[in-house]
């Protein structure tokens, strides 16, 4: 029986409305992108905005876009009568249909399809906004501390966060450029696990955008523009960025994480992973870190203040000194997030006869004496301009009267008229012409005029030279008095002139500052002399103690001490107030100079009367401090692990060759009071320190003295101290974190201290002095001091200094969540998920799959088959 329904000319004419609604449809569809293309900026949302679409094709069918447009409005219009004529043709269908009796049952079909349908769309809306969100992990790596959630609700959804995963193929910034397959796959790790994180985010509201800017994908810089067109400080912070990074951006702020801040590569575990076969190996930093990045978008950026002695030292660079500069410091400190700026604390520089003063002023302040100077100097070249436009006028006007005279009586004019100017060319004018005059050469009317006509002519060639000088004058005067009024509008500076109390001011200055660094380049080469002197550097008692008051307050310091050691021997007046504040923090500092074997060489050649360059010896890199044995009660120093950790995340050693060192030392007593290793950063062991490390020479220019290794002899003073010459590894950088000292704040104690100083065998004035310091509420308060003021000099640092110093200012300014974070229990490694096999193990399985499967196949296909023969 034949089933199929009779074709009819009803059913063809159903089918011809139905393909051409369905034509409608599409034609619609193509002449909507057309007219999009053609059309500007169109609001879909509402009537009015529709109602210019017309005009705007005929607009558009005249412009750049020509027929595309009249195509695309044609088509567009014939599609939408299309779809409107098979919609009025198929309701009036159902209306007819659905007035006949047999045709109910399939009207309360219908209905109920129809309800089912909204009911489903309602539901689904509905889910959209109310759902439960269920964390099924064991460790409940999905779900956020409650703390943190708790914050992140508070963000208001009218000020999203935009979340750029931006991809620069770099991983460790400027310590390697290497990529591998290991890079590659953190790269893509990395990525996935933001989104992971972000859509736990998205319970707090629809505040959170994320977008993922790849350096080597088509079409980048069109896709940064477009993100970043209404965000000018998110595209400047894109382009700074050294490294892959997942950048914040909010309310016209911006925060970077680099994505080993997120999750660390650690490539040396990687490579030794799964018994030497390899696997991409993560150390997680927390998702903490991420989150209170988030909420510190809006926080302000910690400040950094470096107290220099010359303006050669700060951190911008002056053209031809710029090996002395701190400019590479504060490039890697701001794009680490820090603000930088620069305090001078001496004047009088360029006054040869008189003493350096005690001094406290920004880089601002002396722009604005600079600038006051300049604008004085071209009030000055104007007001001479003017003089000697003035002068040669009035000579130009003698001149003239002078002609009118008898020709005999003209030399006499010009005689007095040499009296009356001070113009240096008028006066060798008139010299001329007496030596002329006088020079037994006939004075006739012709040969005056001949000589007044010469005279003129320069005279005019003076005064139209006068005049030139005049209007650059006028120029240079308003362009110096421009920048002298906008430099008057930093109010700040204005105002910190006049504050003539050096440690009010420097006070002042630091107030709002979170970390203070006090470099002091002195040697720098020993084999070539290259060194300042150390007493340049010395601070007045009143800067000690705005120095003193700020360590009290809690406040972090890095300290960068060159050697105070010249040719003859330490500088007794380069140890200072601020060196005894460091050594009253617990820091013992060296007074020699750390020479290497490898300088010897050098030495030797200036025996012989050659100096070798610089470059010559060879210096051998500096050495971290060994993690302290499991069994000690000392933790490893934060700065000298991160450092260890950081060669291991680049698979190669943080190579730091630093010459002419000084030696830095814990005091003893003080490593109980820190619960850390203090002495992290050590010279390679084979070098002594020498307190005369400089060749020396008489007038003649005989050497009389070159340093070398002699030991201490036994009845020196010196002999069992740390002062003693001898050849051993030497501590270039200690850090410190332990409560100030109880003299800083008690007078009480500081008595107790002169009683027990007094009666050393006292018991009493001993547990006195105790009971003092124990009463005494104290702040706890982080240093840092290298033994080297060069050691973050120049116009660019190289990788291991960049690291080196990143690490000890993140950790001074208690920003631990920046520092590389080993593995723990609660933040396990991540690998991709490998089941561990014996060799056995993986020939079973191998063998298993290669002849099991297609067993078991040949099995299942058997039985298909005798169940079919069954039937």
């Amino acid at each position: 029986m034949d089933t199929r329904q009779r074709t009819t000319w009803g059913s063809r004419f159903r089918f011809l409305m139905r393909a051409i609604g369905l034509t409608g449809v599409a034609a619609t569809a193509v002449g909507g992108m057309l007219a999009a293309a053609t059309l500007p900026a169109v609001d879909f949302g509402s009537w009015a905005g529709l109602k210019p679409i017309p005009d705007l094709l005929r607009a558009a069918g005249n412009g750049d876009h020509g027929e595309l447009a009249k195509v695309g409005a044609w088509v567009l219009a014939c599609g939408v009568a299309a779809v409107a004529l098979a919609l009025a043709v198929e309701a009036l269908g159902g209306l007819l249909l659905g007035v006949g009796r047999r045709t109910a049952a399939g009207t309360s079909a219908t209905a109920g399809v129809v309800a089912a349908v909204a009911l489903l769309v309602v539901v689904n809306v509905y889910s959209f906004t109310h759902y439960g969100r269920y964390d099924c992990t064991r460790d409940r790596r999905f779900t956020l501390k409650p703390e943190l959630a708790a914050e992140l609700g508070k963000l208001r959804a009218n000020a999203p966060t935009t979340i750029v995963v931006l991809q620069k193929h770099r991983m460790f910034g400027t310590l390697s450029d290497e990529r591998d397959s290991y890079t590659k796959g953190a790269e893509e790790k990395v990525t996935e696990k933001v989104r992971d994180l972000v859509d736990q985010f998205r319970e707090f509201g629809p505040q959170f955008h994320v977008a993922v800017l790849d350096t080597e994908a088509f079409g980048y810089k069109d896709q940064r523009d477009a993100l970043t067109a209404d965000a000018p400080e998110l595209k400047a912070a894109i382009e700074a960025a050294p490294e892959n990074s997942i950048l914040f951006h909010a309310n016209k702020r911006v925060q970077r994480l680099s994505f080993n801040e997120f999750m660390q590569l650690d490539k040396t575990a990687s490579r030794e992973a799964d018994g030497g076969r390899a696997n991409l190996v993560l150390l997680p930093q927390g998702t903490d870190t991420f989150a209170r990045r988030i909420l510190a978008v809006q926080e302000r950026r910690p400040k950094v203040a470096v107290c220099v002695v010359h303006e050669w030292l700060t951190t911008v660079a002056t053209e031809g000194q710029e090996e002395y500069s701190l400019s590479g410091l504060k490039k890697a400190l701001t794009d680490q997030g820090f603000d930088v700026v620069d305090i001078v604390l001496k004047k009088n520089w360029t006054d040869s006869t008189k003493e350096l003063e005690p001094a406290a002023y920004s880089l601002q302040e002396n722009k604005l004496e600079r600038l006051e100077g300049d604008a004085d100097a071209a009030r000055e070249a104007l007001q001479g301009a003017t003089d000697d436009v003035k002068v040669l006028g009035a000579v130009k006007k003698a001149t003239e009267e002078a002609q009118k005279r008898p020709w005999r009586d003209r030399a006499d004019f010009y005689t007095q008229l040499d009296r009356g100017t001070r113009q240096r060319e008028w006066t060798e004018l008139i010299a001329a012409f007496r030596k002329w005059a006088v020079g037994g050469r006939p004075v006739t009317e012709e040969s005056e005029a001949e000589f007044r006509t010469v005279m003129l002519a320069g005279l005019k060639a003076q005064t139209t030279r006068a005049e030139e000088q005049v209007k650059e004058a006028e120029k240079d005067q308003k362009e110096a008095e421009a920048k002298l009024k906008a430099a008057y509008s930093d109010e700040r500076s204005f105002q910190d002139r006049r504050l003539p109390d050096v440690k009010a001011k420097l006070t002042r200055l630091l107030a709002d500052v979170d970390l203070l660094v006090v470099p002091r380049y002195t040697v720098v080469n020993v084999t070539i002399g290259r060194s300042l002197p150390p007493s340049f550097h010395t601070m007045d008692k009143r800067q000690v103690e705005a120095v003193k008051e700020f360590m009290k307050a809690g406040k972090p310091v890095l300290a960068c001490l060159g050697p105070v050691s010249t040719a003859t021997g330490p500088q007794a007046d380069a140890m200072d107030g601020f060196e005894k504040l460091l050594r009253e923090r617990g820091f013992e500092l060296g007074r020699e100079t750390v020479v290497f074997d490898g300088e010897r060489k050098a030495f030797a050649a200036a025996r012989a009367g050659v100096m070798l360059s610089g470059g010559a010896a060879e210096i051998p890199p500096l050495v971290l401090a060994d993690a302290p044995p499991a069994d000690s009660k000392l933790a490893a120093n934060p700065i000298s692990a991160t450092l260890r950790l950081t060669g291991r995340t680049a698979e190669q050693s943080l190579d730091l060759r630093l010459r002419a060192p000084r030696p830095i030392y814990l005091a003893p007593g003080w490593q109980d009071k820190v619960p850390f290793a203090s002495e992290f950063l050590f010279t390679a062991p084979g070098a002594w320190n020498e307190e005369k490390p400089f060749v020396t020479t008489d007038r003649s220019g005989r050497v009389t003295y070159i340093p070398r290794y002699e030991p201490t002899p036994a009845d020196d003073a010196k002999r069992n101290t740390r002062f003693e010459e001898r050849k051993t590894a030497f501590p270039v950088g200690v850090a410190i974190e332990s409560t100030i000292p109880a003299v800083w704040v008690s007078e009480d104690y500081e008595a107790q201290q002169v009683a027990a100083i007094l009666s050393p065998l006292d018991r009493t004035a001993t547990f006195g002095l105790a009971q003092a310091a124990d009463r005494t509420d104290r702040t706890r308060q982080r240093t840092v001091v290298f033994g080297s003021g060069h050691v973050f000099s120049g116009p660019r640092l190289e990788p291991p200094q960049e690291r080196l110093l990143l690490h000890s200012v993140n950790w001074l300014t208690g920003r631990e969540d920046r520092l590389p974070k080993p593995a723990t229990a609660d933040a396990p490694e991540w690998h991709y998920p490998r089941v561990a096999m014996s060799d056995r193990d993986r020939t079973l399985w191998r063998f298993g799959t290669a002849f099991g499967l297609p067993l078991v196949a040949a099995y299942a296909g058997l039985l298909a088959m005798m169940r079919r023969r069954m039937r």
